[in-house]
């Protein structure tokens, strides 16, 4: 799978589909060409842009999902395909027919890789580590929030006491949501991919929010986010920091670095894809066959 990243940050742009192209136009002038065969995901982040029909359908036939960001990265929406797999049916089924005592235990393990990794993080970069043995504690379904506890706990152990995890903050925040966006989109792709619906979370159920399997999924992959912003700020926040390209670059990235895993190494983007259908197998099997690799690593 290719993990190209396209962004449109500059206002007023427009976009099409020409022969199986992205077309990004100013004022009527074709200013670049990408093929959608090549794309992962599409964040627009600039401001009054157009988008015409035929591209919105081509990026659902293609799984393209298309990030609409509001203030600080933070995505507001996200369009993806109905339709896209020939066992859609058969595993959506199987989504809807899942029990809850499963659903339990997946998120149980969920919550326990995202610990985990988290617990990495901070001796990757000898911060003081209470995290440690959460993991451990918690239970099937996590009824006591180990996960809310682990991540206050974290976060100030990581950036500092006076650090507060608040979307629309500038400073580590906003790089924070850019780097959960990239990763929040690729996801959404592979999840629409292998034909289960991103709406049916298993732990969110947000009906605001049409992606909450995706936001379900994802948790595990946030601290790999987190390391790339520490190291961007050295731990200490800087609200006058501009998320300029080499930043975005640097954040879009992680989803072409290759990790190490029992079978060799591998790039995140497939480590998620592999994960993801260990949970579709989880549902076809109704039994929990999620297994984590530990990717981060000092």
């Amino acid at each position: 799978m290719q993990a190209n990243i396209i962004e449109i940050s500059s206002n007023n742009k427009e976009l099409s589909v020409r022969r199986g192209f992205l077309c990004i136009q100013d004022q009527h002038e074709v200013v670049g060409t990408v093929p959608l065969d090549s794309i992962c995901s599409i964040m627009a982040t600039g401001q009054a842009m157009t988008f015409t029909k035929n591209l919105l359908s081509a990026l659902c036939d293609n799984g393209i999902p298309l990030i609409i960001t509001g203030e600080n990265y933070n995505p507001v929406g996200i369009l993806t395909p109905l339709v896209g797999h020939n066992r859609q049916m058969a595993i959506q089924q199987a989504q809807i027919n899942t029990s809850r005592p499963l659903e339990k235990q997946l998120w149980k393990s969920i919550v326990q890789e995202k610990i985990r990794n988290q617990s990495r993080v901070l001796d990757k970069f000898e911060r003081d580590n209470r995290i440690k043995h959460l993991a451990m504690t918690v239970q099937s379904g996590d009824p006591s929030n180990i996960e809310g506890i682990a991540a206050r706990m974290y976060f100030s152990a990581l950036f500092g006491p006076d650090f507060l995890r608040i979307h629309h903050h500038p400073g580590i925040n906003s790089f924070l949501n850019y780097g959960y966006a990239i990763i929040r989109g690729a996801m959404a792709r592979m999840v629409v991919g292998a034909g289960l619906n991103p709406s049916y979370g298993i732990q969110h159920h947000n009906q605001l929010n049409p992606i909450c399997l995706v936001d379900d999924l994802m948790e595990p992959y946030r601290p790999i986010i987190d390391c790339i912003v520490y190291d961007i700020f050295n731990g200490s926040d800087d609200p006058t920091r501009d998320l300029g390209p080499e930043y975005k670059r640097q954040l879009s990235g992680v989803l072409d670095t290759e990790f190490k895993t029992s079978t060799g190494t591998s790039p995140l983007i497939t480590i998620m894809q592999r994960d993801v259908w260990n949970f579709v197998n989880s549902l076809k099997e109704k039994k929990n066959k999620l297994a984590y690799e530990n990717v981060i690593q000092e």
